[in-house]
């Protein structure tokens, strides 16, 4: 998947050899879908908001037929409502729901975190960019950022330092075959919003917290690029069996007739 490749993500769920071995279809990356639904809010996100806030459902197979919105709300009018419709809302869960927010609350900066600096190669970007569709390259730059901070987990996760990266590692390298799973996701923007012109790298200041050994984790992390901090964002993640994860995956010849996501 084209997606994956730009943003590094090696996970095999995304991978068609992997997953055509099983009879299964890949599993479209959430960061691709929510790069999309931001994105319809380029000028909200670009001149207004100062929070996301994302709620991770159910899985997206490729092929799948998705309606993805970002609808304001007349009630809440410093408040767009991110979707991604399947069967289910994907970006949704049973009490609560993604958005893009304008708080008016200060800007704090999250210090701390260990230093990965990764490098980006400037063709991505434009690739990027017209995968999903942006046409501000501002957004663009910003959530390539965001996609990327997937990276720089992992890369963290495989280079641990910290007792808690270390407890990750072992998990996810067990016998067991358990994957950190995104639950939710909160990205705080620095005002005003951070356009840059992205090149050679950028910096994730990142510390894991756990809150259930074995199980619930937290990463904090701090993205800047040339010494500017463009989010500071806090995962949920927990970790679940890769059987369970391949269960939800839809199998190969399960396709309905239609745009597909991928």
């Amino acid at each position: 998947m084209e997606f994956c490749r730009i943003t590094e993500d090696t996970n095999e769920i995304h991978n068609p050899e992997f997953m055509n071995s099983i009879g299964k279809r890949l599993i479209v990356p959430g960061m691709f879908v929510l790069g999309m639904a931001i994105n319809l809010a380029d000028d909200f996100l670009k001149n207004h908001a100062d929070m996301i806030k994302v709620f991770f459902n159910t899985l997206l197979s490729a092929g799948d037929i998705a309606t993805i919105v970002a609808a304001k709300d007349p009630d809440h009018p410093d408040e767009i409502r991110l979707s991604a419709i399947n069967h289910k809302d994907t970006l949704n869960s049973r009490q609560e729901y993604s958005s893009i927010l304008y708080l008016g609350k200060p800007f704090q900066v999250q210090e701390g975190g260990i230093l990965r600096r990764l490098n980006v190669n400037p063709d991505r970007i434009e690739k990027f960019r017209n995968l999903i569709h942006a046409s501000d390259p501002d957004v663009a730059h910003f959530l390539f950022a965001i996609a990327f901070a997937s990276h720089a987990l992992l890369n963290c996760i495989d280079d641990a330092r910290t007792d808690v990266e270390k407890e990750i590692n072992n998990l996810i390298s067990s016998e067991s075959k358990i994957s950190p799973f995104y639950k939710s996701l909160e990205i705080h923007i620095p005002q005003p919003f951070p356009s840059f012109e992205l090149r050679d790298s950028l910096d994730y200041y990142i510390h894991f917290d756990c809150e259930k050994p074995h199980k619930l984790y937290t990463a904090y992390v701090r993205c800047e690029h040339d010494g500017k901090i463009i989010f500071q964002s806090t995962y949920k993640m927990v970790g679940i069996p890769d059987l369970i994860i391949l269960r939800m995956a839809k199998a190969i010849h399960s396709f309905h007739r239609g745009t597909s996501l991928c």
